[in-house]
């Protein structure tokens, strides 16, 4: 009897194992499961930041809300229902914006032979100036001076012959471009011209060619006063011209690009002044006594460089610009000021330098019997 019911126990042992497993396993992730069902009907029911606050505590890097993720976004309406089609992506990265490419015709047409000797040849059909002008106006005929890369026949080396970004299909555009052959101005320059400071070389020169030298696109002065209009008003109103001002010559005081000294000069204001008046240069040098602007040189306090009303380029009447400096009541205090009221400055001074300690002529030294310039 005890053997059959030991029997009858060792068959019914798996059947007992296995409910006892499936009884142990629900006990055991019974708690969790209900764990799970509550976390979400909790979320459910909470806002989009407690929501975030709940899964932050379970979860590691839970993106804050509004984040954005590589994941795409619809945009639904009130209602629930997308608005289109359209996949919104977010993204940190910046919006780039595509660049037209501007295509040579006959590279855009697949017109090959219009250059090349075949379409399966990269040899041209002559030199690129013999291709280029074939379509495009021989400009080089009727100009004297041409820019060397033209001359030589190396349109490549500024355009790209199948299309480019770039305006007119330039493989650089601007002062980069020049750069590719030019040397670059010194960066310390203190005094620098607007167009060259802002990579505008093509405002005052020709790319191709010109009948100016520099491959100005005009002569000097008229291209001066494409920007300096106002210049050029003073210049018509003006009695009395500047030599090298009247005859257009802007570039003999001034460098065009850059320059150390103010106003763009080529020199400092006496030295520059002194590359024409050399005899002025001279007397002055011999003199003993200079006039204080003039040692200084400082021209361009008592004379205007381009124009003026006054006679010698005086910037005031010259009763006027004496007394700029020298103080009146002490001039009428002098007793040959006084005897000779009608005369002005210059009558018995020289305005730069002198033999006198007072500058006086020597004729009015003479006059006066006071040799050594007594007052």
């Amino acid at each position: 009897m005890i053997g059959k019911i030991r029997k009858q126990n060792e068959e019914n042992a798996p059947e007992r194992a296995n409910a006892g497993f499936g009884a142990r396993f629900f006990t055991g992730y019974f708690g969790s499961i209900i764990f799970v069902v509550c976390g979400l009907v909790i979320l459910l029911g909470c806002t989009t930041e407690k929501k975030q606050k709940w899964l932050n505590f379970f979860f590691d890097g839970v993106p804050a809300p509004g984040q954005g993720t590589n994941g795409s976004a619809v945009v639904y309406d009130e209602n629930g229902q997308p608005l289109d089609k359209t996949v919104v992506v977010h993204t940190n990265a910046p919006a780039v914006t595509k660049v037209k490419f501007v295509a040579h015709p006959p590279y855009e047409d697949k017109k090959c032979n219009e250059c090349h000797e075949s379409r399966f040849s990269v040899k041209l059909k002559g030199t690129q100036r013999q291709v280029c002008f074939s379509c495009h106006d021989d400009f080089l005929e009727k100009t004297k001076v041409k820019h060397q890369p033209v001359e030589n026949s190396e349109c490549s080396s500024c355009h790209d012959p199948h299309g480019s970004s770039n305006p007119k299909m330039l493989v650089q555009t601007g002062q980069a471009l020049c750069l590719q052959c030019h040397d670059a101005f010194p960066k310390t320059a203190k005094s620098k011209h607007q167009p060259v400071e802002n990579g505008e070389c093509a405002s005052c020169h020709n790319p191709h060619s010109s009948n100016f030298k520099g491959l100005l696109l005009k002569s000097d002065g008229k291209l001066c006063f494409e920007c300096h209009e106002d210049t050029q008003k003073q210049l018509l109103a003006g009695k009395v011209k500047h030599q090298p001002v009247e005859n257009g010559e802007c570039a003999s005081c001034h460098n065009p690009h850059q320059s150390d000294i103010k106003k763009l000069l080529i020199k400092a204001d006496g030295k520059l002044c002194y590359e024409c008046h050399d005899d002025l240069q001279q007397s002055i040098a011999k003199a003993p006594f200079k006039h204080e602007p003039t040692a200084n040189g400082d021209c361009a306090s008592c004379h205007a460089p381009h124009q003026s009303v006054e006679a010698k380029l005086l910037v005031k009447d010259r009763r006027q610009l004496c007394f700029d400096c020298h103080e009146e009541k002490d001039m009428a205090a002098v007793k040959a000021h006084a005897a000779a009221p009608q005369k002005t400055c210059v009558d018995c001074h020289d305005p730069h330098a002198g033999k006198d300690r007072n500058l006086l002529k020597p004729e009015s030294v003479a006059s006066s019997g006071q040799a050594g310039g007594a007052k």
